[in-house]
């Protein structure tokens, strides 16, 4: 007898466990059931150029720029750096190392005229 009451305890926990197995999924487990919704398949976008920073920058024609340093409306600085610029440099040019630019550094350079660089 003994045997029968622990064979059927064992049965009884084998049929729970086995039922509660089964159980109907909850909320959460339905959502993770679920598949995601299929979309229109998109065409590939090609990839994105990168923007280079002097592509924003305004250009000007030689004979423009020539026009403006005479006239006093401009100057030209040289931003290829200064052992360059002691090489060879455009007539009038200031030497005016782009580094300097990019760390901020405008110091002599006049605030009432255009500046027009040049690094070749």
């Amino acid at each position: 007898m003994k045997i029968t009451i622990k064979y059927v305890l064992v049965s009884a926990l084998a049929v729970g466990a086995s039922v509660g197995c089964e159980q109907p999924p909850t909320n959460v487990d339905a959502a993770r059931a679920t598949p995601p919704p299929v979309s229109a398949p998109q065409t590939p976008r090609p990839p994105a150029t990168p923007q280079n920073p002097e592509d924003a920058m305004p250009r000007i024609r030689a004979e423009e720029a020539i026009r403006m340093v005479r006239a006093g409306e401009a100057v030209v600085i040289d931003v290829r750096g200064s052992d360059a610029y002691k090489i060879t440099h455009t007539k009038g040019a200031l030497d005016f190392p782009l580094d300097r630019l990019e760390q901020g550094d405008f110091t002599g350079l006049p605030r009432d005229k255009r500046i027009i660089a040049y690094c070749t």
